[in-house]
């Protein structure tokens, strides 16, 4: 008789708890984050079925694989997302796992990405690949928001040259959970498929930029219905995700789909493709899979035809794809980019919101150290190898007149130039010093000039832009172990402290030391109040740091490192920077046209930037001819 009472009592109790957890949890119900079934309808689709998990006893809610466009297959291959309608369900769809990640070749990582996926679970799951991949994933928080309030948004674009990656590496459940911020992952089509162009409308390019402005308009639209506010989303990136960023500002298409954007180590003004360097693309692609080359629509009705993933085997080696100025592509609908960013920019037509830039200490090195191959420890350069790698490199960047023009080129002008401010003072043998001037070289032109010069065009527009510069180099022995302290911290080592790694908890994972969470803590914390305020200064919880906000007149840069400050003067090059946005180009122009008469900005930046890829490609075959 005790027995029963005993099981009435408690069975009574687990049915008031199981009540009570109902009845708190309808307050929710605008994000669906029911412990038991944490479902959310999404209007025009269905009903999706996410799956609520604890980060160090801190709960929030995922939702993966959530379709934001048809698709892109068979007649939708080489197009823009189609997005009306959506695709939509009726049964409960399982959201519980990450969607395929779009179309790739394996086996490429970079050295950087290799040893970021390392300090990753090893039991990571892997989604494999599918032409169908255009999904996004939302990481809700569960707990600490006040009634009626709607979370910040960010949306992430992933890295990989867009070339490779995935959203499914980039789990934003550790910074959901400390910070209180609603994310969201974004797939998008890459290489061939995101990127290809018969330079003409036939297949206009730009296709892995739609399926981003796509994903935002889907954000916009559905991010309610997770507890999302539509009114405070924050675009970020890295790399070719960071250039992503600062191409949604400077696209009219773009316009009011965002309020806030944070661009990490990728420069949209100068990783821009030109219709030009399509062109022999173009022929490459028609000879190598055996198509007519014209008409462009029996180019596109043969490659179409083919696999996706004998396509990708068969073009993997070109590196060059990315986004393009496609004004001239699309003659019957609105381009992404009417204009080169740098014309763009100089017209003050573009979308300032309140921004934050930043960089690391040492970009490239680990590219370098690739190349050398380990057989130089130090990484040393001797004067010879430095004046021939940098004479090469700049001599593609200026271009060929043809034949019958009555220009002469005079790359001399721009290598002589670059030289000149390069080359170390007095005369030195240490080819150490030669390794470090021709890093600084690759980092500020390739990341530093043109992140500050975005940043300073917003700021003149009166928006407020911040820029950072990271030192900060692990103290955790295991994940520097690899990079040697003159190396500095290169290419995606902010990224483990934007993302909460050191806070990683379980079998197989890096014991991070206190002061490398400390970090991170930090890192996560700047940029949620930034998505939160507008301002990523901090002024309790993890310490005070004032940030100052950058422009053209008192460009202040935030240096992260053991102690987080603004710059001292001596701490940053500016003279660097201005020679690659101010008089750089210049010289290039000089270098191209010195005999014809040009008038057109539009067309100097044109002529300029055409061949930036091909220039980095020279390096890395400078590098290898003196390596190797």
């Amino acid at each position: 008789m005790r027995r029963a009472t005993c099981l009435l009592f408690v069975s009574t109790l687990l049915l008031v708890q199981r009540t009570h957890v109902s009845r708190a949890q309808r307050t929710h119900a605008r994000q669906g984050l029911n412990r038991e079934s944490p479902t959310v309808r999404i209007p025009n689709q269905g009903i999706v079925l996410g799956k609520e998990i604890a980060v160090n006893s801190v709960r929030l809610t995922q939702y993966l694989g959530i379709p934001y466009a048809q698709p892109p297959v068979g007649k939708l291959r080489f197009t823009r997302p189609v997005t009306d309608p959506l695709p939509s369900w009726n049964d409960v769809k399982n959201a519980t796992q990450f969607a395929p990640s779009c179309q790739q070749a394996s086996g490429q990582l970079k050295l950087h990405e290799r040893l970021y996926k390392r300090l990753l679970p090893p039991d990571m799951p892997d989604p494999g690949f599918s032409e169908d991949c255009l999904f996004l994933n939302i990481f809700v928080p569960s707990e600490g928001n006040r009634q009626g309030d709607r979370w910040p948004v960010m949306v992430w674009f992933h890295g990989g040259d867009f070339n490779t990656g995935t959203p499914a590496i980039w789990d934003a459940s550790i910074f959901v959970s400390r910070q209180k911020v609603l994310v969201v992952t974004v797939a998008y089509r890459l290489n061939i498929l995101g990127f290809f162009t018969t330079t003409d409308s036939e297949a206009s390019g730009n296709y892995g930029m739609f399926d981003q402005i796509a994903a935002l308009d889907w954000i916009k639209r559905n991010i309610k219905h997770f507890n999302g506010s539509p009114s405070n989303i924050v675009i970020y990136g890295h790399s070719s995700g960071a250039i992503s960023v600062g191409l949604h500002m400077l696209s009219p298409l773009s316009k009011g789909k965002f309020h806030k954007a944070i661009a990490m180590s990728g420069d949209a003004i100068g990783s821009v493709g030109t219709l030009d360097r399509e062109k022999p693309v173009v022929d490459i692609i028609a000879d190598r899979f055996g198509c007519d080359r014209r008409p462009s629509g029996a180019l596109m009705e043969c490659l179409r035809r083919l696999q996706a993933d004998f396509l990708i085997k068969h073009s993997s080696d070109i590196e060059t794809w990315g986004p393009i100025v496609d004004a001239e592509t699309n003659n019957e609908t609105e381009p992404f980019l009417a204009q080169h960013p740098k014309d763009i920019l100089e017209n003050g037509n573009f979308n300032a919101v309140p921004l934050i830039v930043g960089y690391t200490n040492n970009e490239q090195v680990l590219a370098y150290m690739e190349t050398t191959s380990g057989q130089n420890p130090e990484g040393g350069l001797s004067s010879e190898n430095f004046e021939t790698m940098i004479t090469e490199e700049f001599t593609a960047a200026v271009q060929t007149p043809d034949d019958n023009s009555t220009c002469e080129s005079k790359p001399e002008m721009v290598t002589n130039a670059v030289l000149f401010f390069y080359r170390p003072y007095p005369f030195t043998t240490n080819t150490t010093v030669f390794r470090d001037r021709y890093l600084d070289l690759q980092t500020e032109k390739n990341y530093a000039a043109g992140l500050t010069l975005l940043a300073g065009k917003v700021a003149k527009g009166r928006t407020t832009a911040f820029v950072y510069r990271f030192d900060y180099r692990p103290k955790t022995q295991p994940v520097a172990k690899d990079v040697p302290e003159w190396a500095g911290v290169p290419h995606m080592f902010e990224l483990p402290f934007v993302w909460g790694l050191p806070h990683l908890m379980g079998p197989g994972t890096t014991q991070w030391i206190f002061n490398d969470k400390k970090m991170s803590d930090v890192m996560m914390s700047m940029l949620a109040t930034f998505a939160r305020t507008g301002d990523p200064s901090l002024m309790s919880g993890t310490g005070s740091i004032k940030w100052e906000s950058y422009t053209q007149g008192n460009p202040r840069i935030l240096i992260i490192d053991k102690n987080v400050e603004m710059n001292e003067p001596d701490a940053v090059d500016y003279k660097a920077l201005a020679f690659w946005n101010e008089y750089y180009p210049q010289i290039v122009m000089e270098a191209t046209n010195n005999c014809c008469n040009v008038t057109s900005t539009a067309t100097t930046w044109r002529i300029f930037f055409r061949n930036v890829c091909l220039s980095g490609a020279m390096a890395t075959l400078a590098l290898h001819h003196f390596w190797f």
